[in-house]
């Protein structure tokens, strides 16, 4: 057996992962409620910086002072998602762990907290960032968050 199973089959095992896998319906519907909302709280904040990073949005308003206002939001989302998303998986792991749409989830999920810290952050506090830079990150950041969602919606069809 290996050592990730072992891993998660404690998790699952742990007093708080069987009390949530044996919890009645409601508890899980309600963190998926969180689940979703603290996602869409940070998608919808990614994507209005999107917007006035292309001049789509607020054009007059400083990048900087946007990108401040709708970090809030970031944070927010990224901390309803993930802490709800955790206690989801610890109701299962091990089915998480073998369902190959989880994987990708995690891994874009991964991917797109790393972009948006050190990358993205960096470019909306540039005051005049250039095209190519601009849709470069619009561009990935998109295809990060939004495959998150679509990656997330998938894990209940594998």
């Amino acid at each position: 057996m290996s050592s990730t199973v072992e891993v998660l089959t404690a998790l699952q095992n742990s007093f708080l992962g069987q009390a949530i896998g044996q919890s009645n319906h409601l508890v899980g519907a309600t963190s998926q409620v969180f689940h979703i909302l603290g996602f869409v709280s940070l998608l919808a904040a990614v994507i209005f910086i999107n917007l006035r990073l292309l001049g789509l949005a607020l054009p007059n308003m400083p990048l900087k002072e946007v990108s401040r206002q709708a970090v809030k939001f970031i944070w927010i989302g990224f901390f309803f998602a993930s802490t709800s998303g955790f206690l989801m998986f610890l109701s299962a792991p091990t089915l998480y762990y073998a369902n190959p749409a989880f994987l990708a989830k995690i891994t874009l999920y991964t991917l797109a907290i790393v972009f948006q810290v050190l990358l993205y952050q960096r470019v909306v506090k540039l005051a005049n960032p250039g095209k190519f830079l601009v849709w470069t990150n619009v561009l990935l950041s998109f295809f990060l968050w939004f495959g998150v969602s679509l990656t997330g919606r998938a894990i209940g069809y594998v």
